[in-house]
């Protein structure tokens, strides 16, 4: 049976005298439909988000556990329960016990499978691992809701649509969700076989695990000037169209990118020549996107540390400091890359004082990068 009208004007959801009362009604007699109980209603409405209540129950379904009784679900000792949890990035969600996280029993059984990985590895790098997890999934989220937000909830607002057609796209957004992970299997799979052999050709050694990388970095001089007199809609096309060009033009060159950092890339290859077309590509790509940003750029190659999908060590810091070095439209390279380069050209550029780097450096300018990878297959 419907809830009176009475409650729901007591309860301050429903004013029959508001301009929006009957579309108000309209998505109560929703959310009433789909399980949606007075309370909850209320709770969400007072949160402003009485549109969103649906699909924010179809994103995490289920109860909210105590830590306590997650805890003894999950068979795991409290410390390493703790360890996983923060790993992953948990914190407290609506509809949780107060001052609590509130798990979900699927949660507790990710993360009672995810204590299996101690039985390979250390413990720390086990815990690093789900970290990677957990960081990657986060980021996959932030882009996910972002996305939804621009494409979705801003045009519906501005056009002045009612809160029943929000929910509704709202909830049938989420349901995107599921299945997504299994649907994203063979993704993964495919990954980890390129990463595989990505590590076979940059190693240099079996007892210490040494990999040898050409590391890259570019970046657009002039971008913060830009952004600052941006509109907020501009500024958001433009990061996205310099992502999507940033991806294609390094993995069409045969480098892959480790990540973005603001309006600078980083990436890295096995391959020196690959390394130097991805630069020649960002910068020629960069340099025709808009007149008020100007692309630079540096290349080092050599011994790097791996680990959680990132590179470290004195050749990545080299390379990072090269770009500071570069003049606008300009990729420096180290003496290692000139050597290591079989179809590419360089010109020399002198010795450099580097920050960070007690010798000079001696450096020289890309000129002309080999020709393009051989085609796949």
């Amino acid at each position: 049976m419907p809830l009176p009208i009475e409650e729901l004007q007591a309860a301050g959801l429903y004013d029959p005298a508001n301009e929006d009362g009957a579309e108000r009604l309209a998505l109560i007699r929703w959310l009433e439909g789909l399980g949606f109980g007075l309370a909850e209603m209320r709770v969400a409405d007072e949160r402003g988000g009485l549109s969103a209540i649906a699909g924010d129950h179809r994103i995490v379904p289920g109860e909210r556990m105590s830590r306590a009784e997650a805890i003894r679900r999950s068979g795991l000792e409290t410390e390493e329960f703790d360890r996983y949890s923060t790993a992953f990035g948990f914190v407290p969600i609506a509809g949780a016990p107060i001052d609590e996280i509130g798990y979900t029993p699927e949660e507790v059984a990710a993360l009672t499978g995810a204590s299996q990985f101690s039985a390979m590895f250390t413990p720390a790098e086990a815990v690093g691992m789900v970290r990677v997890i957990g960081s990657s999934l986060a980021r996959i989220a932030e882009a996910a809701v972002s996305l939804f937000l621009v494409d979705i909830e801003d045009p519906h607002l501005s056009a002045g649509e009612s809160e029943l057609a929000l929910a509704h796209k709202v909830y049938e957004a989420t349901g995107l969700l599921d299945g997504l992970l299994a649907r994203l299997d063979p993704i993964l799979r495919r990954h980890v076989m390129q990463a595989v052999e990505r590590t076979r050709q940059a190693s240099v050694g079996v007892e210490r695990r040494q990999y040898r990388y050409a590391v890259g970095f570019v970046d657009l001089v002039g971008f913060t000037e830009l952004s600052s007199t941006m509109a907020v809609h501009d500024l958001t096309n433009f990061i996205r169209d310099f992502e999507a060009q940033t991806y294609d033009l390094v993995l069409r060159a045969g480098a892959r990118v480790v990540k973005l950092i603001g309006d600078e890339v980083m990436f890295v290859t096995a391959d020196v020549d690959a390394a130097c077309r991805a630069a020649a590509a960002l910068m020629a790509g960069f340099s025709s996107a808009n007149e008020r940003v100007v692309p630079r750029g540096g290349i080092a190659f050599g011994d790097v540390v791996v680990r959680g999908g990132d590179y470290y060590g004195p050749v990545v810091n080299l390379a990072s400091r090269l770009v500071d070095e570069a003049v606008p439209e300009e990729v420096l390279v180290t003496e290692d890359v000139q050597r290591a380069a079989i179809a590419t050209e360089f010109e020399a550029a002198g010795r450099r004082m580097v920050k960070g780097f007690p010798a000079p450096v001696t450096v020289y300018s890309l000129a002309c990068p080999a020709g393009p990878p051989p085609a796949p297959g």
